[in-house]
């Protein structure tokens, strides 16, 4: 979610419990604050983009993590509020870190919530990384105490229902997929579009492909953005085993492999399925190996565009 979203979505969880709407309260500033902290991971896009992206949504959307920034926003902020109570500012702050973690939790970029237990990334793949509607009814929340508690108990409702109404699209559109492709389906994994509340975006396994797609629920066409061929699993797992391939499998649970045999060189590319913008895939990675010994000779992250090449040493 982007930055706004996850302050208005903050600030209506603590307003939803009882705070003011005021930064001189130091509750609500407290949950505000939580609720923006864990994207101070961008302090690793000071080292480029491979080590933000490696490291986005990790420690610090973490269960460990949001209880650290929670301490820490608590203990700072009961310097400036000597009045209140610290444990009752960890906790405010609580809130909001785990409303921001929540939120993340509900695209389909997915959030590591036992890190560094797991790096396993978890998603309900249910929102757009903005939501209007989402915003809308958060935002009415904070600003309830003009028209009333029932306003403010209508924009929760209006909220839990927006929600509701996701899941039920996204069961929709998976059973609309799944009629197209019928009995040839395997694997089905459907997620909110980049852009477009009545689209989501597919990635279905038929036969030996997997095809990349968008639905329109409101006209209920198919649109196929790509066919990808799959690879032989032996060559699947040599490439797998190399670095950009442990990057790759770590960033994405949904990527594909291709390859082409290139002077004796085998020339795998990694694709990071999930993200189609702008007719070509958002995220990439190539490996350069030997077809004999299978020796790596280079091996390349490329984030946001092919041609964004970063060496991985």
């Amino acid at each position: 979610m982007d930055p706004i979203s996850h302050a208005v979505v903050g600030a209506a969880a603590a307003t939803a419990v009882g705070a003011g709407v005021s930064l001189t309260d130091p509750c609500f500033l407290a949950a505000v604050l939580g609720a923006v902290s864990p994207d101070l991971d961008i302090v690793y896009q000071y080292w480029g983009d491979w080590v933000y992206l490696k490291h986005h949504r990790g420690f610090s959307h973490s269960i460990p993590g949001l209880m650290v920034f929670s301490l820490a926003i608590g203990g700072i902020l009961s310097v400036f509020f000597p009045f209140a109570s610290w444990q009752d500012l960890f906790l405010w702050a609580m809130l909001g870190a785990f409303s921001h973690t929540f939120l993340d939790l509900l695209n389909s970029y997915g959030v590591m919530l036992f890190y560094p237990f797991s790096k396993k990334k978890y998603t309900l793949n249910l929102l757009m990384i903005t939501d209007p509607f989402l915003l809308l009814g958060s935002g009415a929340m904070v600003f309830s105490g003009y028209f009333g508690s029932a306003f403010k108990y209508l924009a929760l409702i209006f909220v839990i229902g927006y929600l509701i109404l996701r899941l039920l699209m996204r069961r929709r559109a998976q059973k609309l997929i799944s009629l197209f492709y019928g009995c040839h389906l395997t694997k089905l994994v459907v997620m909110p579009a980049f852009i477009g509340i009545v689209k989501w975006d597919f990635i279905a396994r038929v036969h030996n492909k997997n095809i990349v797609g968008q639905i329109n629920l409101l006209t209920c066409k198919i649109k196929i953005h790509k066919k990808l061929k799959l690879i032989s699993e032996e060559i699947k797992e040599r490439l797998v085993q190399t670095k950009i391939g442990k990057i790759f499998k770590e960033f994405t649970p949904l990527f594909h492999i291709e390859y082409d045999i290139k002077d004796n060189k085998i020339i795998g590319k990694f694709i990071d399925m999930r993200y189609f913008v702008k007719n070509r895939f958002l995220h990439h990675g190539t490996v350069i190996v030997d077809k004999n010994s299978y020796t790596v000779e280079k091996e390349l992250f490329q984030p946001y565009s092919p041609n964004n090449l970063i060496e991985i040493n």
